[in-house]
């Protein structure tokens, strides 16, 4: 009987430090995506502020234009479906690890 009351507490406590455990996880993915998006977009209207201000547009000023909506977007696409970006890359290495899909983005 106090085996199964033991083990019980046991779950419980198990259960209670994953729940505030996630919910630290979350917090903090939560601020750093709202730290990234706003340092992102801050960024970019300097940029751009600096590029009215010198009166000439070049294209190295537009692609880091591109490069700062790329950044937002990866910030705007987590939030819309809570997977990140950059996690395609591993599925895209375990790809070509097998010989079947060899050259498989060569061509």
């Amino acid at each position: 009987m106090r085996v199964n009351k033991a083990e019980k507490l046991r779950r419980q406590v198990h259960e209670l430090a994953e729940s505030m455990g996630n919910l630290f996880v979350e917090t903090f993915h939560y601020l750093a995506l709202f730290a990234i998006g706003a340092v992102t977009a801050w960024a970019a209207v300097m940029e751009f502020l600096g590029m009215v201000e010198k009166g000439n547009i070049t294209i190295d000023d537009i692609l880091l234009l591109f490069i700062y909506l790329e950044l937002g977007a990866m910030v705007g696409i987590y939030f819309k479906t809570k997977v990140y970006v950059t996690n395609n890359t591993f599925q895209g290495d375990e790809t070509l690890a097998r010989p079947e899909n060899a050259g498989a983005w060569c061509a």
